[in-house]
């Protein structure tokens, strides 16, 4: 399968590379030029520099954005709003069958912050599924929302087949307890994603026959606030992985 993937230089692109050029052909697009990875330099915001960047693919990896919780107004709406509509409507464009959408757990996070995007509240007990209503806890994750939605809109629009995986945190290292001691080590503990189960979730979006999905990719953590079984079932996502392990 030829596939692009859109940010390519960032913690989870590299990851996938790295596991899925074995076997795939990858396309990598990056915003600034990078001789190393060989990628094309494209500004995803501007409709006139994506045309035509997509020929020949069978699938898209969208992960590019602006990615911290706590960014302001002026990048959201310029790096993942405008870019991921100008992603889309390229793919249709190109005749790519499978757009796999890097969503986010702070859509619903909302329900379980402590006091900030990166804090998770315990005491709250909540465990979540993919059915309970979103609760945006940033603009970053409404622009995200706005993505799962445009996916939606695309795939009954088009027929091309929409993947929005909820991801939780994903660390360069794959080791969680760099947040061992912080405000942020609960939040770690429920929502770390390891390598390995991050390429098998996107791996099974790439094969999975559906026309629209939203599915959650975290690992299998013992302190997890997202119900998997639905995931499960429609992704045939198993992960493995669990951060109390490294605690």
């Amino acid at each position: 399968m030829k596939i692009g993937i859109t940010g390519a230089d960032g913690t989870i692109g590299t990851v996938l590379r790295n596991e899925l050029s074995e076997q795939h052909e990858l396309k990598s697009f990056t915003l600034e030029e990078n001789l190393e990875l060989g990628s094309t330099k494209i500004d995803l915001s501007r409709s006139t520099e994506v045309f035509g960047k997509f020929s020949g693919l069978d699938a898209l990896i969208h992960l590019a954005a602006d990615p911290s919780p706590n960014a302001l107004w002026e990048s959201v709406q310029q790096n993942n709003i405008e870019a991921t509509y100008n992603v889309f409507n390229e793919c249709v464009n190109a005749g790519i069958s499978k757009i796999v959408f890097a969503s986010t757990n702070h859509t619903q996070h909302g329900d379980t912050l402590l006091t900030t995007t990166e804090t998770l509240d315990p005491s709250k007990n909540k465990i979540l599924s993919l059915s309970d209503p979103t609760n945006p806890d940033s603009l970053y994750a409404v622009s995200k929302l706005f993505g799962e939605n445009l996916g939606k809109y695309f795939s009954e629009k088009y027929g091309i087949q929409f993947v929005g995986l909820r991801i939780g945190w994903v660390v360069k290292g794959n080791d969680p307890t760099i947040m061992r001691g912080t405000l942020s080590e609960d939040y770690m503990r429920a929502m770390y994603l390891s390598h390995r189960d991050c390429v098998h979730a996107f791996e099974r979006a790439l094969g999975v026959d559906k026309k629209f999905l939203l599915a959650y990719a975290i690992s299998n953590n013992t302190r997890k606030v997202f119900e998997l079984a639905d995931t499960i079932d429609a992704l045939d996502y198993h992960p493995v992985d669990d951060a109390e392990t490294f605690f």
